[in-house]
């Protein structure tokens, strides 16, 4: 059925269901006019949205409506584990076309609850409006940190190390085998269909005491020189430690590119980039999903890599924006 002729309140009637996974923090979800949630004593509140156009963040010649919802939840997980934080409630909105067909909506709702279940957090409330031209998905997050505990961009510190969080580059590489129709690549595939949030490792991070962290939506390079900016503080990495999926070698070598640029340049791994203290080395190691890349050091707050030929290149912020011409 197309979603004109079920109309906005049946639409909306027909996916509340399901929608509570933490009824403990929720007084009223979906309605009335608001939700009323309830704050944790002795610890603050994060806020964060994020919004997926699409044709511009996502196409159904790669992915399906499911995979859309369930990508839409994890950028939108992903602030939150960049601080460190501790998922509660989400609002989602969407404007679409008439004439789209409710089973697709369906099944992007479907990718969004099966997030939120996993890492419970309730849906409490959106909005549902009519638009002419690609559907505009809207997530608005809240969640909550211990106070004066949230992880900043701005705290690195000159000595300390930076490190990731397992493969970097590799949804970058799921999308580039989906465009060139290049078969072999199925881990790839699913980290750009499905990528996962870290929000349990964000949290340890956090409680280990790291001293800023950042999350790789935009890209590696991006990433760390908002960091450096924020911090003022420059930042040297090596390339050849920043860890590749063997496909993503895989790709570059059959599209002759460089793969390391899949990394700094592709952005929506959705992994975590961050700073600690040096004396934190052995113990972030330990962890088994982290691969420490480089250190911070006084200067200018700029982002130097040292090459594999063992030379310095300055890299700029570059990864995805949406007003670059």
């Amino acid at each position: 059925m197309e979603l004109k002729n079920l109309g906005e309140f049946n639409f909306i009637h027909s996916i509340e269901s399901d929608t509570i996974y933490d009824p403990n923090t929720v007084v009223q979800g979906i309605g009335d006019d608001c939700a009323v949630y309830k704050v944790t004593e002795g610890y603050e509140q994060l806020v964060s949205t994020d919004t997926m156009v699409e044709g511009v963040h996502f196409s159904f010649q790669y992915m399906m409506p499911y995979d859309v919802g369930y990508r839409l939840m994890t950028a939108n997980l992903s602030d939150i584990a960049a601080m460190g934080g501790i998922p509660r409630q989400v609002v989602l909105s969407v404007a679409a076309p008439g004439h789209i067909d409710t089973r697709i909506l369906e099944e992007i709702y479907r990718g969004v609850k099966e997030q939120c279940q996993h890492y419970h957090v309730n849906l409490i409330g959106g909005d549902t409006v009519s638009i002419d031209g690609p559907m505009v998905w809207t997530i608005t997050i809240i969640g909550e940190i211990p106070q004066g505990k949230a992880v900043l961009r701005s705290g690195a510190q000159p000595g300390d190390v930076v490190g990731v969080t397992n493969y970097i580059g590799y949804a970058a590489t799921g999308l580039g085998s989906l465009s060139y129709n290049l078969d072999g690549y199925p881990m790839t595939r699913i980290g750009h269909q499905r990528p996962e949030p870290q929000i349990e490792l964000g949290i340890t991070l956090r409680e280990l005491g790291v001293h800023s962290m950042n999350d790789i939506s935009d890209g590696l390079s991006s990433e760390l020189n908002e960091i450096a900016k924020s911090s003022r503080v420059s930042i040297i990495i090596d390339e050849t430690l920043i860890p590749l999926h063997e496909e993503t070698y895989k790709l570059a070598e059959a599209l002759q590119t460089n793969p390391i640029d899949y990394a700094l340049l592709g952005g929506e791994d959705f992994q975590l980039v961050f700073t600690a203290p040096k004396e934190l080395s052995k113990a972030l190691e330990n962890l088994g999903s982290i691969t420490l890349i480089g250190e911070v050091i006084e200067g200018e707050p700029v982002v130097q890599s040292v090459t594999k030929a063992k030379e310095i290149r300055l890299l700029e912020a570059k990864g995805y924006n949406h007003f670059h011409e």
